[in-house]
């Protein structure tokens, strides 16, 4: 997705709401497994002291792994993007800007996508899991598992009750 700043200072606002999509190899580096029904709405537009004002929702569903499972989850978001871009700051040109006057939106969209990863997702209930030596889960971590070595101070501490 291009902007063109020149037909953009001509006109009062970009306005944008449609769907689009980004490459696999993007998203398959930062964990997400696939990306679908993704919309932008929303406008952009220039203010009186060349000040690129960015006004738009990203809507989506992210196919995570389940945290525990690691099974594919899907994972509905919602990215409200609300800023202003000087657009005389060389930073912002060398990241945004395509060639002259042409803007590539799609690095803003982007980013704001990687802002709503959850740190961990699940989605499984009643967790019960186990292996040689180790458990994971409420119940197993509830029996009182003494140490053989400490059952003399368990005895003295229940005489103290």
């Amino acid at each position: 997705m291009e902007l063109n700043l020149a037909e953009l200072s001509k006109e009062k606002a970009k306005i944008y709401d449609c769907d689009f999509n980004i490459e696999h190899e993007l998203f398959k580096s930062v964990g997400i497994l696939d990306l679908k029904d993704l919309h932008v709405k929303g406008s952009i537009s220039l203010n009186s002291i060349s000040m690129l004002v960015v006004d738009l929702t990203i809507n989506g569903i992210m196919i995570l792994p389940d945290s525990i499972t690691t099974e594919p989850v899907e994972y509905p978001f919602t990215s409200k993007i609300e800023e202003e871009f000087d657009l005389n700051d060389n930073f912002f040109l060398e990241t945004y800007q395509k060639s002259q006057n042409i803007l590539d939106i799609m690095k803003i969209l982007w980013e704001n996508i990687i802002l709503e990863i959850p740190m961990r997702f699940t989605t499984t209930k009643d967790v019960h899991l186990s292996g040689e030596g180790w458990s994971m889960g409420i119940e197993e971590n509830k029996k009182d598992n003494i140490d053989p070595r400490l059952t003399k101070l368990s005895e003295l501490l229940d005489r103290k009750e």
